[in-house]
């Protein structure tokens, strides 16, 4: 692969990201990661891409670039960020993977491994490769960092915190054999000591590195977002999009920037609601009818029925159907919802053989399809905000004192301290707070 090669798999793949995970619409973050980062590039002796900054609407933290300078972080990893300085080291740590263009190498090395080698052979030589990389990313990220008047140092606390927040059980992900972000701990110390070697001045223009973030992350969501939908229990619950579905109990919910869906603890059934059904002019019968013509073209698709229904006093459509594949036979139970001029799928999924005994909780969850009044739109959302400490005060009185709902020890990790912690007074401090979702922050 070229550079060229590398831009255009950027684009298209950024165009992915997008889609699957949600960039958060925040344009004044958006514009303060992207000033960091520009700050950064400055460093890069040849700066072959045009370089991208994006937040992704993601829970947990994480960053990573693709091909062609696109680099991306998530949501939970600004919460979980402590200055500037950390923020600005994980951008580094992300430009030098693009400048070095280590998913081309990667990629190379991949492709190789003679494919008939042993079980583990390959994936055991990448993963050797991609630990070399990390450790080239986390050296050009501090020495970025520097030049710019960050502080190196940060990026050590910054693995710190990550890999206390992974304790806590906060990160989602546990540690995998293909982890992009492999031993923080050992990162961590490895890097204290690098920061310690290299020469760098503080940049006045800077001012309180943390005061900076902390001042651009007030009142960003913690946890689920009222804007992608929010879910209690077995319920999902939209309050801008104005409805909600109570998907079968005991089930395990997910939801994406593409879908919400709920998989049967065995895996046996599937039950999703989705946007992806275009309206079409007429009735709610037409556009379900022409979206599954769109899927016969590429899928073997049987109608058994295909009739009106009502839902929750709307006139809505449902065809009963069976999909055959390589895999075998999926019997699919479409329920199509005409809601605040969008056409709501809600499709329940099952082996043919396991279908029958499925049915009725498929069935249940488009029926519990209902538009919300405005006392149900008015949701609890958990935000960041910043508290002024008192002298004495620990962690414990502090979060009575401000109503903050983090528990001690997540309280210490996102704000880099120790549980045991005693204020000096006035230092700022991250809390999370429950407030009403009103349409705003």
């Amino acid at each position: 692969m070229t550079e060229y090669d590398d831009a255009q798999v950027g684009r298209e793949s950024s165009k992915e990201v997008e889609a699957q995970m949600g960039v958060l619409a925040d344009p004044k973050l958006a514009d303060y990661v992207s000033g960091i980062g520009k700050k950064l590039l400055r460093g890069v002796p040849r700066r072959g891409f045009d370089y991208q900054f994006a937040v992704v609407d993601m829970e947990e933290p994480n960053a990573f670039a693709l091909p062609g300078g696109y680099v991306f972080v998530s949501r939970g990893l600004l919460l979980l960020a402590n200055n500037e300085d950390e923020l600005a080291c994980v951008l580094g740590h992300e430009i030098t993977h693009a400048a070095r263009r280590h998913a081309a190498a990667q990629q190379a090395l991949i492709e190789r491994q003679p494919p008939i080698a042993m079980p583990g052979a390959r994936e055991a030589k990448i993963a050797s490769y991609s630990r070399e990389m990390e450790r080239e990313a986390d050296e050009g990220g501090q020495i970025l960092c520097a030049a710019a008047g960050y502080d190196p140092m940060a990026l050590s606390t910054f693995l710190t915190s990550l890999s206390m927040a992974t304790r806590l059980q906060r990160v989602a992900r546990g540690p995998s054999f293909f982890d992009s972000h492999p031993g923080s701990e050992e990162r961590a110390a490895a890097d204290a000591v690098r920061a310690r070697e290299i020469r760098w001045t503080r940049d006045p223009s800077l001012g309180d590195t943390r005061a900076s973030l902390l001042a651009h992350l007030d009142g960003l969501e913690v946890g689920d977002r009222p804007e992608a939908g929010i879910i209690e229990g077995d319920r999902f619950v939209h309050p801008v999009l104005g409805f909600s579905v109570r998907f079968p109990p005991g089930w395990k919910l997910s939801n994406t920037n593409q879908a919400v869906g709920a998989m049967e603890p065995q895996g046996r059934a599937a039950v999703m609601l989705t946007g992806d059904v275009p309206p079409a002019p007429g009735s709610v019968e037409h556009a379900a009818e022409s979206w599954l013509a769109r899927q016969q073209q590429t899928t073997r698709i049987q109608v058994d029925d295909s009739k009106p229904v009502k839902i929750a006093g709307i006139d809505a459509w449902r065809i009963d159907a069976e999909a055959s594949g390589p895999g075998g036979s999926l019997r699919a139970l479409m329920t199509f919802i005409p809601f605040d001029q969008e056409i709501w799928r809600i499709t329940g999924l099952a082996p043919s053989m396991f279908a029958s005994r499925y049915e009725g909780a498929m069935l249940a969850t488009a029926r519990s399809f209902h538009p919300l009044d405005e006392k149900e739109r008015q949701v609890p959302v958990t935000r960041l905000r910043v508290a002024t400490a008192r002298s004495g005060e620990t962690l414990a009185s502090l979060s009575q004192r401000t109503g903050n709902v983090w528990s001690v020890n997540e309280l210490a990790v996102y704000n880099g301290v120790f549980a045991d912690h005693h204020f000096a007074g006035g230092e700022t401090v991250k809390i999370a707070r429950q407030e009403t979702y009103s349409g705003g922050a």
